[in-house]
């Protein structure tokens, strides 16, 4: 990400000023409009990227809105099969409380069977000697056999029944235990989302605070001593650009409750996926203007005990060049706005990885959507924090911007996939 540098033009002027002798009058004054006119033209830029910052924290606090009411949703949701599924173990345990009964009812009778056979076995002997005849004789047994063995299936079938529905319940109850996991973790999520809309909130506000503050400056300017709306400017210009850092890792934020609600899992590889790299360039054609890592620009933010320090790469191609996936994932975020990474989309990836593509003029796919190695995803642009057309690529692992040159086809960009 680039941004003017206008600053440096008015350090030199400064020094000039401070380093000449006195001339006359008129050069002095000249000398002094031309500061009073760069420290406005700083402060007018502060003012738009503070009006712009707010844009996408308004925007932000939208999004952030539309993923609470989702999550609602699903909480509810979640409840609602919470509660059927507790209908279900409730009916199943009277259904098992029922066959229990019935198998204590038939084992009663069986053992009061076998006790008055037991204790008068000549009342068994009696029905045998009724027998009017052998036929009749042969009859009476296989009934009090065939009796015998009806009772004891019956027995074996409701305890059957009653095995088979005790399992029934406990899968019941893993799926209803299952839900409430879901449903909690859904809670959870729902508190960060208030947690992250507080903290958009506040530091929406915060840049409230400092537009009516630079407009006030830049009301004053003419009859302020230009040193002092100087230093006043770069405090302005310092507390700015911490706030706008801040809303920018709000994207990042919103990412990763986005991965504790949607599970990314493993994503079948696509059609003509590399075989031996995991991303591919995203512009194959295009030449890197600003590496990962350290970087001597002022307005990079600080990262890794580093004063500045870029967490992507900046390709650069004409602008409305496409913007292909660098693998395979689904689209987690679609984001617009005139700071930060401007328009953007972000991929999730199998394993923790997410990709992020910034500045662009377009995006052409939408959150929720399955992604292949090499679709176009987006268009160049130069929107949000950005001086020209070019693309800032951004992998992070973990929600940890890492350099994703190793994950690349080695060497500069090109169309390889190997």
């Amino acid at each position: 990400m680039r941004r003017p540098l206008a600053v440096l033009g008015l350090f030199t002027l400064l020094l000039v000023a401070g380093a000449a002798p006195a001339r006359a009058d008129t050069s002095s004054d000249q000398q002094q409009a031309q500061l009073v006119a760069q420290v406005r033209a700083m402060l007018g830029s502060q003012l738009a990227d503070a009006l712009a910052a707010q844009q996408q924290l308004t925007q932000s606090l939208q999004d952030n809105a539309a993923q609470q009411d989702v999550t609602r949703a699903k909480i509810a949701d979640a409840q609602d099969r919470i509660a059927d599924l507790e209908d279900q173990i409730a009916r199943s345990q009277r259904r098992e409380a029922e066959l229990q009964r019935r198998i204590d009812t038939e084992r009663a009778q069986m053992r009061s069977l076998a006790r008055a056979i037991y204790v008068q076995p000549g009342s068994v002997l009696v029905v045998l000697g009724e027998a009017q005849s052998l036929s009749d004789l042969i009859t009476r047994i296989a009934d009090l056999a065939s009796a015998g063995a009806r009772a004891g299936k019956l027995k074996d079938k409701l305890a059957s029944d009653l095995g088979d529905q005790r399992a029934e319940r406990f899968k019941q109850q893993v799926a209803r235990d299952q839900e409430v996991q879901l449903r909690d973790q859904l809670n959870v999520n729902l508190a960060q989302l208030k947690d992250l809309q507080a903290k958009q909130e506040a530091a929406k506000h915060q840049l409230e605070i400092k537009i009516a503050q630079t407009q006030h400056e830049l009301y004053v300017l003419s009859t302020q001593d230009p040193t002092l709306a100087l230093a006043i400017t770069d405090e302005l210009q310092r507390e700015e650009d911490a706030i706008i850092a801040a809303a920018m890792q709000s994207v990042w934020t919103q990412v990763q409750l986005w991965s504790q609600s949607n599970s990314v899992g493993q994503i079948p590889t696509s059609p003509g996926h590399s075989t031996r790299y995991r991303f591919i360039w995203p512009e194959p054609s295009a030449q890197v203007s600003q590496p990962f890592g350290p970087s001597s620009y002022w307005f990079e933010p600080a990262y890794g005990g580093y004063p500045h320090f870029h967490t992507g790469i900046d390709l650069v191609e004409p602008l409305g060049s496409p913007v292909l996936a660098a693998d395979d994932g689904i689209v987690a975020l679609v984001g617009s706005g005139t700071t930060g990474y401007g328009n953007y989309v972000v991929i999730a990836h199998a394993g923790g990885l997410d990709t992020l593509y910034g500045h662009l003029s377009a995006a052409l796919v939408k959150p929720g959507q399955t992604i292949g190695q090499g679709q176009t995803i987006g268009l160049e642009g130069s929107t949000g924090n950005s001086t020209g057309p070019h693309l800032h690529f951004e992998l992070r692992i973990n929600q940890k911007p890492v350099d994703p040159s190793p994950y690349l086809p080695p060497g500069a960009p090109s169309g390889f996939k190997g």
